[in-house]
């Protein structure tokens, strides 16, 4: 049997597809195994994958995907989420853990995004 070597590049795009199709990351609970068993990996080849193709970890994967969701989301609430809720369906446990990510993140709190969205959104209305 010959060996044949990994293509890193089609299981970073599948990984891709995975996470933004099914917005798993979503899931608190979501491990690195879970994540190799769904694209049909072993769970070293995905340790490679994020090391060597994608230059970051498992974690501060699944943290970004998390951030981009949830800021789309406070900056498209207008008022009808709570932060909690918010935090939850982004894949966060508690919102003290969200808010700290958040704020290291984007250097502000999600609620002073959320407020700066709503004043920007009123003088761009006010200028049309």
């Amino acid at each position: 049997m010959r060996y044949r070597p990994l293509d890193k590049a089609a299981v970073a795009e599948r990984l891709k597809t995975y996470a933004r199709k099914e917005r798993n990351f979503r899931n608190p609970h979501l491990t690195l195994q879970m994540v190799a068993d769904a694209i049909g990996v072993a769970r070293s080849t995905l340790i490679k994958v994020f090391s060597e193709e994608l230059h970051t970890t498992f974690h501060d994967y699944v943290d970004n995907c998390r951030l981009r969701h949830s800021r789309h989301l406070v900056m498209l609430n207008r008022g009808r989420f709570s932060m909690e809720h918010i935090a939850v369906v982004s894949g966060y446990g508690s919102v003290q853990t969200f808010n700290r990510k958040y704020k290291a993140e984007y250097g502000e709190l999600p609620r002073d995004t959320k407020t700066n969205t709503k004043t920007y959104i009123k003088l761009v209305i006010k200028s049309v």
